[in-house]
């Protein structure tokens, strides 16, 4: 069976993402203490008890979307041995397919997205600006309203399309007053906009120079060619090379996500598995592709569904192993009580 792995990036994460599993997994709390002492941050509490308006901050969306992600993945693969034929990552989500298809370790992918993150922040602080989705129009409709605010000389009026999600779902990037002047726009066209939960105008020209310092940090890591390709954001075109990778993580900070036209290369997929802490792009695909075969997986549940689709044995938890085998041991005393 041919199995496409995709992992979502920033905008996905809120409270309490992954506890599920965090509760049940010990591979998935070692993970979470790993990732803690690399990045000096407790994840335990920014994950389950900090705050949507903390947790939404540049830095710590896409750190601990990666964690979630990544530590879903090692589950399945070194506990049931479930690995991808092919993957690709939404944004930030591009970290978390290549660590998934061996081209760069756990540790090292938190130091480039912490990086990455803080050259962004930088970035959105001294542009204000945000996203905005506007769905059920044609890109022609949307490209022509955002031709209206954009200034392509200036960075005072930004707007850009830059994620294209789906036929008829893009991503406008760009400067508040004029997402606000777009969103009514997209409105009095017959369409819907709405504001996504990220902090910044990313994938914009406005983080050119974001991207200017992000790169003197990539000769840092030691990146491996992948085991399986990714389809990248920047071309939607299928890399495989430690050189192409290192491209297309640059690349992607101030260009556009082809998503849509990647997720055209899993149309041979056997089976597309989406993982991290939500399942928007699982759903987005089966409204556009209502027979191909695709999961999300981020709780127990979604575990034990995946398994028996790929017919495997489900294993119980170390918890469920201590219990039964002390429910053994008071067999005898609890069956004679009055």
């Amino acid at each position: 069976m041919k199995i496409g792995m995709i992992f979502p990036g920033q905008g996905t994460q809120f409270l309490g993402m992954c506890k599920e599993l965090y509760d049940r997994e010990r591979i998935i709390q070692e993970l979470f203490e790993h990732a803690s002492s690399c990045l000096d941050q407790n994840f335990v509490r920014l994950c389950f008890a900090s705050s949507e308006k903390e947790l939404k901050e540049t830095i710590n969306a896409q750190t601990s979307i990666f964690l979630a992600s990544a530590s879903i993945y090692t589950l399945l693969s070194s506990k049931y041995g479930i690995k991808p034929d092919l993957v690709a990552g939404h944004s930030s989500g591009e970290y978390s397919a290549i660590f998934a298809a061996g081209g760069m370790t756990f540790a090292d992918s938190l130091y480039l997205l912490k990086k990455r993150a803080l050259f962004l922040e930088e970035a959105t602080k001294k542009y204000h600006g945000g996203m905005l989705a506007a769905l059920a129009l044609p890109f022609e409709t949307v490209q022509a309203i955002c031709k209206k605010y954009d200034d392509p000389s200036s960075n005072e009026k930004v707007a850009e399309i830059v994620n294209y999600n789906s036929p008829t779902q893009f991503v406008i990037s760009g400067t508040l007053p004029e997402l606000n002047a777009i969103a009514s726009d997209i409105k009095a066209a017959g369409g819907k906009g709405i504001a996504l939960n990220v902090s910044g105008a990313f994938h914009s020209r406005l983080m050119k120079e974001a991207e200017k310092n992000f790169t003197t940090y990539l000769v840092k890591v030691d990146f491996k060619d992948l085991q399986a390709p990714l389809v990248n954001n920047v071309e939607a075109k299928m890399v495989q090379t430690n050189k192409d990778i290192k491209t297309s993580l640059v690349k992607q900070m101030s260009s556009n996500v082809l998503w849509w036209p990647a997720m055209e290369q899993f149309k041979n997929m056997d089976l597309i598995i989406e993982i991290g802490p939500d399942s928007k792009y699982s759903k987005m695909i089966k409204r556009e592709w209502p027979t191909v075969n695709i999961v999300s997986v981020n709780t127990p549940k979604d575990v034990e569904q995946l398994l028996v689709t790929l017919n495997i044995e489900v294993e119980k938890t170390e918890m469920e192993l201590i219990l039964e085998s002390e429910l053994k041991k008071n067999k005898g005393t609890i069956s004679g009580a009055v």
